[in-house]
C-alpha cells in the first residue's frame, strides 16, 4: 500500500518523531537512553525511564546496559541487562524501536508497506478435536478499521483475543512489527489494546480516578505530572474531558465504553481491539462509537472491532473479516469488494448463505497469498523474550488505594461495613440472662455465655463472609484485563488480604464495643484483666478468615447469581462446626470435620479466653455439658488456638492466589 492514497493520509496524520538523537560511536564514547532531556537519545515515550539505559563506545561495539528500567531493555525481541550491539539489531524501550545502521544507533525507519498484523492459518481445537477456528488469513495495515462479523458462535471473540495475545492459537502465527504475538507478549502487552465486551472499569470511581489507578497500575515508572499529562491527552482525543470528574456509573454506555478505551490508551498502543462494543447501545450512540473507533484508526493505529451492528460499516470500515460458523473464513476485504462479492443482497441474506455454506470462500482477493507477500516484506524477530520485572509492593499499594476508595465513594457499602457490626452486637440483648460473659445464673439462664460466645463468633463468620463472597467473581473482567497487562497475581492476592484485614479489623472493634455495651464483660481474660482486648482480636482473626475463605468461594464461582447460596453454605457451615450451639465435642466425624472452619477455632479461642469450661462445667452447673479440651482457659491452649486461625488466614490466602493465577486463568478460558 506504499504511495497509495491511504498511506499518504496516513503518513501525513502520524505524530512527529518521539525520537531526538543518536549515538555514534565515532563521535561518543558514554550515552544514555531515556526520556529527560540531557540523554544523547531522548525518547518521548512514558514506558521509557528516565534514564533508561546506558550506552558505551568500546572496540568491539556498542556496549548497551540496561539501568534497571521499569519496563525493560529488549534486543530483537529478547529482554537483556547488559549485550554488545551487532549491526540490524533493533533495540526496544518502551513501545519504540532504535536500530543500528551502519555503526549508529539512531531511530527505526519505518516500514516499507503500512501492513502491520499479520494472521497466518489461525486454526483452534479444542477439547476432544472440537474446531472453534479454522485456517483464518488476514493482514490489518496501520491505519485501518477492521470490522469482524459473522453469525453468532462463528468465533469473532475467540479470533480477536487470539490477535490481541490473550490466547494461543493451536495452528498459526500473528505477527506483528516483525513479532510473533504469543512468543513475545511481554514485549508487546504494552502496544496492544483489548477492550473486552463487559466494561472493564470500577464504576464508582469517577473518570479521573479510574485513569490514575489504571495509569498506576500500567506505567509504574511515571511521575504524577507525567500520567496527568497522558490522561489530559486521552480524554482529549475521546472527548472525554468534560465527564472526566464524572462518576461512570453515570455515563451513557457509550460513554463508559469509551472510559474502557481510553484505559487501553494510556500506554500508546498501536494495535486496539475492541469485543462488541455497540453491544446494548441505540442507533446513535453506535454511530458515535463507530466514528470514534475510525478517528482512533486514523490516528495511525490497527483497529479491530467485533460487531453485531452493521449500520455503519460500510461507512467507516477499510475492511471486513466475516467468519462463518464453525470459525471458517468466509470473506475477507474492502466493502466495496464485500459488495462485489454478496451483490445487493442485504445483511441478513449474506448471512444466511454464509450459515447454509460455512466453507465457501468468497474472497475477491487470495487472502492466504496476500498473508505470504506480506510476511516477506517483514522481518521477523525469532527470539523470546524474557519474564518482565514486575514491581509487586506498588501495585500492591495502588490496588490497596483503590479498593479503600472504592469502600468511601459506595455509601450503601460504607454503611453496612458500619451498621452490619453494630446490629449484630446489639442482638446480644436477645440473649437471656444478665451476667453476660461472666459467671451465668443457673436457674434462669445457665448457657448465658457460651450463647453469647456463638453469637458473636457466628457474627464474625457471617461479617467476614459477606464482605467478601461477590468481590473477586465482581471485578473479574477487570482483574483480567489487567493481568494481561503485567498485574501481578500476587499483588492482587494481597492487596485482597490486607484491605480484608483493615475492613474485618474495624468490624471487629464495633461488634465486641456492642457486645460489651449491651452485656457484663468477662469477669477476667486469659491474658488481660478485662478479657475485652482478646476477644477483639479473636473475632477479628475469625472474621478475617472467613473473609479469605469468602475470596476463595468468589474466585471459584463463574457469576454473581451463585454467591448468595454460597454465603449461605458458608455460614450455616460455620453455624454447625462452630461447636457453640451444636456440640461437636466427641462426635465422630462431626468433631474432625469442624477443625477445617475458622468458626470452630474463633469459638474456641474466645470459650480459652473467657473460661467457658469452669463457667459452664460441674455437676451443679450443666450436667450435660461436655468439657472441651480447646477451650482450657490456658494462655498456651489461647495461643494454639490463635495460631490456628493466623496459619487458616495464611492458607486460604495461598489458596487464592493460586485461583488467580495465569495458568488457573487460562484453564478457565478453555
Amino acid at each position: 500500500m506504499a504511495g497509495s492514497t491511504q498511506a499518504q493520509r496516513l503518513e501525513s496524520q502520524l505524530k512527529p518523531s518521539r525520537v531526538l538523537g543518536d549515538f555514534d560511536p565515532k563521535r561518543d564514547q558514554n550515552g544514555v537512553i531515556g526520556r529527560i532531556s540531557s540523554c544523547t537519545i531522548r525518547v518521548n515515550d512514558f514506558l521509557v525511564s528516565r534514564k533508561h539505559c546506558a550506552l558505551e563506545a568500546t572496540p568491539s561495539g556498542i556496549l548497551l546496559t540496561d539501568l534497571n528500567s521499569a519496563n525493560g531493555t529488549y534486543v530483537n525481541g529478547r529482554r537483556v541487562a547488559k549485550i554488545w550491539l551487532e549491526e540490524g539489531d533493533v533495540v526496544t524501550v518502551g513501545n519504540t524501536d532504535l536500530t543500528v545502521h551502519e555503526g549508529v544507533l539512531q531511530d527505526r525507519a519505518p516500514l516499507g508497506g503500512t501492513d502491520a498484523v499479520i494472521a497466518e492459518n489461525i486454526g483452534l481445537t479444542v477439547g476432544k478435536g472440537v474446531r472453534l477456528l479454522d485456517g483464518i488469513d488476514a493482514v490489518f495495515a496501520k491505519g485501518t478499521l477492521t470490522a469482524v462479523i459473522g453469525p453468532s458462535g462463528a468465533g469473532k471473540s475467540t479470533f480477536t483475543s487470539i490477535v490481541a495475545g490473550l490466547n494461543s492459537p493451536t495452528e498459526g502465527h500473528v505477527i506483528f512489527d516483525g513479532y510473533d504475538v504469543h512468543q513475545n507478549i511481554e514485549l508487546l502487552r504494552s502496544r496492544i489494546g483489548f477492550v473486552p465486551q463487559d466494561d472493564v472499569v470500577h464504576r464508582k470511581l469517577t473518570v479521573d480516578a479510574a485513569l490514575e489507578y489504571a495509569a498506576k497500575l500500567r506505567l509504574p515508572g511515571s511521575s504524577k505530572s507525567e500520567r496527568a499529562e497522558i490522561i489530559d491527552n486521552v480524554l482529549a482525543e475521546l472527548e472525554l474531558t468534560e465527564r472526566r470528574h464524572n462518576r461512570i456509573d453515570r455515563l451513557s454506555g457509550g460513554q463508559r465504553k469509551r472510559v474502557s478505551t481510553a484505559i487501553e490508551l494510556l500506554t500508546g498502543p498501536e494495535l486496539l481491539i475492541l469485543d462488541e462494543p455497540t453491544s446494548g447501545l441505540d442507533p446513535s450512540l453506535d454511530q458515535t462509537v463507530m466514528k470514534m473507533l475510525r478517528q482512533l484508526a486514523d490516528a495511525g493505529r490497527v483497529v479491530l472491532v467485533v460487531t453485531h451492528s452493521l449500520t455503519y460499516v460500510e461507512k467507516y470500515c477499510d475492511n471486513v473479516l466475516m467468519l462463518a460458523p464453525g470459525g471458517h473464513p468466509a470473506f475477507f476485504g474492502t466493502p466495496a469488494e464485500m459488495r462485489q462479492a454478496f451483490g445487493d443482497k442485504d445483511w441478513a441474506d449474506i448471512f444466511n448463505d454464509v450459515t447454509e455454506s460455512p466453507t465457501q470462500v468468497y474472497s475477491i482477493r487470495d487472502t492466504h497469498q496476500r498473508t505470504i507477500e506480506a510476511r516477506k516484506q517483514v522481518k521477523q524477530h525469532t527470539s523470546h523474550e524474557k519474564p518482565a520485572k514486575v514491581f509487586r509492593l506498588k501495585q500492591m499499594a495502588t490496588l490497596v488505594t483503590r479498593q479503600l476508595h472504592l469502600i468511601v465513594a459506595d455509601p450503601g457499602l460504607l454503611v453496612f461495613l458500619l451498621l452490619l457490626p453494630l446490629l449484630l452486637g446489639l442482638l446480644s440483648l436477645v440473649v437471656p440472662g444478665s451476667h453476660g460473659l461472666g459467671e451465668p445464673d443457673f436457674k434462669d439462664a445457665a448457657t448465658e455465655p457460651s450463647q453469647l460466645l456463638a453469637l458473636v463468633i457466628l457474627g464474625a463468620c457471617f461479617m467476614g463472609s459477606a464482605l467478601s463472597v461477590r468481590d473477586i467473581v465482581s471485578e473479574r473482567a477487570i482483574y483480567d484485563r489487567e493481568r494481561a497487562v503485567g498485574l501481578s497475581p500476587s499483588s492482587y492476592t494481597l492487596s485482597k488480604l490486607i484491605v480484608m484485614a483493615l475492613q474485618t479489623l474495624l468490624q471487629a472493634a464495633i461488634l465486641t464495643a456492642a457486645v460489651s455495651i449491651g452485656k457484663p464483660r468477662p469477669e477476667s481474660g486469659v491474658i488481660t484483666d478485662s478479657g475485652v482486648p482478646e476477644l477483639v482480636l479473636v473475632v477479628w482473626l475469625t472474621a478475617w478468615a472467613s473473609a479469605m475463605l469468602g475470596e476463595v468461594g468468589s474466585a471459584l464461582v463463574k457469576s454473581g447469581e451463585q454467591t448468595m447460596p454460597l454465603l449461605v453454605i458458608l455460614v450455616m457451615a460455620q453455624l454447625v462446626f462452630s461447636g457453640g450451639m451444636i456440640p461437636v465435642t466427641d462426635r465422630d466425624g462431626l468433631e474432625q470435620a469442624s477443625m477445617v472452619f475458622p468458626g470452630r477455632w474463633g469459638f474456641s479461642a474466645a470459650a480459652a479466653d473467657i473460661g467457658l469450661n469452669k463457667l459452664l462445667y460441674g455437676p451443679t452447673k450443666v450436667p450435660t455439658f461436655k468439657k472441651d479440651d480447646l477451650w482450657k482457659n490456658t494462655p498456651d491452649q489461647f495461643w494454639f488456638d490463635i495460631a490456628i486461625l493466623v496459619v487458616m488466614v495464611v492458607v486460604f490466602t495461598i489458596v487464592l492466589r493460586v485461583l488467580v493465577s495465569n495458568v488457573v486463568a487460562k484453564m478457565r478460558r478453555r
